[in-house]
Order: C-alpha cells, then sequence, then structure tokens
C-alpha cells in the first residue's frame, strides 16, 4: 500500500510511490525499533552479570579477612597454624581455583574445607577450645554475612 508523505506516521515504512522502493532512513528507523529491546536486554544481563561477580568478590574478601582476623588455628595436615597464616593458604588456593568458583559455597569447598594432596578436612581450633569443621565454620559465618548484607539492602 502506498501512502503520501502527509497521511504516514513515524511508524509506516515509508515508500517511494515512483519507484515502490523502501527510503533507507525508514529501514533505519525499523531496524532500531526491533534492534532496541535485545541491546537494553542484553545490557541488563551483563550489569547484573557484573553485579554478582562484584558481590561474589565482595563475600570471599570478607571470608578472608574473617578467617585472617578470627585469632583462630587452623588444623591442616596434621600441624597446626594461626588465622594469618591460615587465610593466606586459603588465598592461595582461591587463586589457584578461581576460575572454578562461582559461588561462595565452592570457594568454601575448593579452598577451605580440605587438603587437596591428603584430602584430610581442614578443623578449627576455637578460642574455647572447641575442634569444628573449616567447612562448617566458615559457612556459618556466610549466613551470618548474608543476613547482614540482606538487612542493609
Amino acid at each position: 500500500m502506498l501512502m503520501s508523505s502527509e497521511k504516514r506516521n513515524s511508524l509506516t515504512p515509508c515508500v517511494d510511490a515512483t519507484t515502490r522502493q523502501v527510503m533507507p532512513e525508514q529501514v533505519f528507523y525499523w531496524l532500531l525499533l526491533l534492534t532496541l529491546p535485545f541491546a537494553l536486554l542484553l545490557i541488563a544481563s551483563n550489569s547484573a552479570a557484573a553485579q554478582q561477580a562484584e558481590d561474589l568478590d565482595a563475600t570471599i574478601e570478607h571470608l578472608i579477612i574473617y578467617v585472617k582476623d578470627s585469632g583462630v588455628m587452623f588444623k591442616r595436615n596434621f600441624s597446626s597454624h594461626d588465622s594469618v597464616e591460615a587465610a593466606e593458604h586459603i588465598e592461595k588456593k582461591y587463586q589457584h581455583f578461581k576460575d572454578e568458583i562461582d559461588t561462595p559455597e565452592k570457594f568454601i569447598e575448593l579452598s577451605a574445607t580440605a587438603s587437596l594432596v591428603t584430602g584430610k578436612k581442614y578443623m578449627v581450633l576455637t578460642k574455647q577450645g572447641e575442634e569444628i569443621p573449616a567447612g562448617m565454620w566458615l559457612n556459618a559465618e556466610l549466613d551470618r554475612y548474608r543476613l547482614q548484607q540482606g538487612q542493609q539492602k
């Protein structure tokens, strides 16, 4: 259907009455109109992924600092280590497994739960003398941290 320039609106494709071809500027507007929602969706998903990565990094950093500042002793492969040494060891394992870690739970599992060599679980010796598996101890802190973060949002 051919339309004169007086009767067309901005969403109706403009067709040259003499050549019956769509005008290039109208093609551009239609393409823009059709691709804009997809572009916005892509931007939004990238932003959400960046936010999630940022939250993951912040959470892992919190957990490593929590270990470092805890003042507890860590038992690892039949020897004891203070909290600063434990945090350094966990940080090294984190750097080793970084590409495989997509959640704080995976961080705890791969970096702070057991020895890669012996498979023996890391244990935390609290100031009260209680011995707790390190993974359980850090997961409890992760739960507390998430609760605190949820209250701040």
